[in-house]
């Protein structure tokens, strides 16, 4: 069966090189587009077995993307489309499925759940052999590369932080170093922000006491607390 490859739609460069990374040992090409307008010249110039799609991104709205993908090709009508998303609405999987998705995979995400979207959507057939689901992610990117990707999170935490003391609104900021946080291992620190976009920003002080003694920590090259290896 011929491979057609994978697209990643997502404007954050980490996920493209996290899922690159998970990905490529086991199935051929991984494509990334930061953009609305990237995406569509990827789908008008290949076919693709399967597309993940971010839904808020800071150029192009997904349920549109899904829309314009689906009419860009005749074989995009049929292709699963996944939305890759930390937002968590109340119908789950429906929602996105209602909006023209064949799925959904939250962020923050697993190794293991990644690998358990290729083999619904793709069969074991079109895969290689994935058989280390717990593999953290220092391994998989290598530790420079994995060390390089906790620095710049927790630098944009703290341009965050002087944003949002600055005037700036908290939930764009929850949105995007929520999911990354949880992808890259810190849990408590994800959920904290996660909850910001949602628009609670009567926990905002907390947020940022947590995230500062986190910032504090890992400047000092102490092991961050409030951190958690994702399963």
């Amino acid at each position: 069966m011929e491979n057609y490859g994978i697209l990643l739609v997502d404007d954050e460069p980490a996920y493209h090189a996290i899922v690159s990374a998970l990905l490529l040992p086991h199935y051929g090409t991984i494509d990334c587009a930061a953009d609305r307008r990237a995406a569509l010249q990827a789908v008008r110039r290949k076919s693709y077995d399967l597309i993940l799609l971010d839904i808020e991104m800071a150029e192009g709205d997904g349920y549109r993307t899904v829309t314009e993908i689906r009419a860009a090709r005749e074989w995009a009508r049929v292709v699963p489309i996944v939305a890759f998303t930390t937002l968590h609405p109340p119908a789950g999987d429906r929602h996105f499925i209602e909006e023209g998705f064949d799925g959904w995979l939250p962020k923050p995400f697993s190794a293991a759940q990644l690998i358990g979207l290729l083999r619904r959507w793709l069969g074991t057939d079109q895969i290689g052999a994935i058989d280390r689901p717990g593999v953290k992610l220092a391994e998989i990117l290598g530790e420079e590369a994995s060390a390089a990707m906790t620095e710049r999170l927790f630098a944009s935490f703290a341009e965050a932080i002087a944003a949002i003391d600055g005037g700036a609104a908290p939930r764009g900021y929850g949105h995007r170093l929520g999911g990354l946080a949880g992808t890259l291992g810190f849990a408590v620190l994800s959920a904290a922000w996660l909850g910001l976009q949602y628009g609670d920003s009567a926990s905002w002080p907390t947020v940022r006491a947590l995230t500062t003694e986190a910032i504090d920590q890992y400047r000092a090259g102490r092991r961050v607390r409030v951190s958690e290896t994702p399963p």
